[in-house]
């Protein structure tokens, strides 16, 4: 049946969220304070990512410039992992993470750095996925999150 209206909300060069998709969330503990540990997650990020959470393998540098997060192998290709949403020192981390190196269908992910006693609990949360079956490839291309931080806890010095 057609609508009662002249007009959609839906714009398909937006697709909107996906909210029936589950939310990929994980959480470590390491031995720095909060603005430590975001420096460590941001400024030092080629020095510890997993190798095989990469788009081009052995080799390859990952690095946040000019608002992006960027992947570049050793050739000079690049790829676009996802542009900064919003930071703030010590504290929060919003990235618009792009599927397959496309901003159009991205997803949200959000890292949080919380004083913890000492230390800092950091948490990921990857959600936001596009509706439908983009949604699905889109969650299941994403970086496996828990890995990514237990490479990250034990670069920043916390155990294994």
């Amino acid at each position: 049946m057609d609508s009662l209206f002249s007009h959609s909300d839906a714009d398909p060069t937006h697709p909107q969220p996906d909210t029936h998709l589950t939310s990929l969330a994980t959480e470590v503990s390491v031995p720095r304070s909060p603005n430590e540990s975001f420096a460590g997650f941001t400024d030092g990020i080629h020095l510890w990512w997993p190798v095989d959470q990469t788009r081009f393998g052995e080799g390859t540098h990952p690095e946040f410039t000019d608002g992006e997060l960027f992947e570049e192998d050793a050739a000079g290709n690049s790829a676009s992992w996802a542009a900064v949403a919003g930071k703030t020192s010590g504290g929060i981390l919003e990235l618009t993470w792009h599927h397959q190196g496309n901003p159009n269908f991205s997803s949200r992910v959000l890292v949080t750095f919380t004083p913890a006693g000492g230390s800092t609990h950091v948490s990921v949360v990857h959600d936001g996925w596009t509706e439908g079956e983009l949604g699905r490839e889109q969650r299941a291309a994403a970086p496996d999150w828990a890995t990514v931080l237990a490479s990250y806890r034990r670069f920043m010095g916390g155990a294994s």
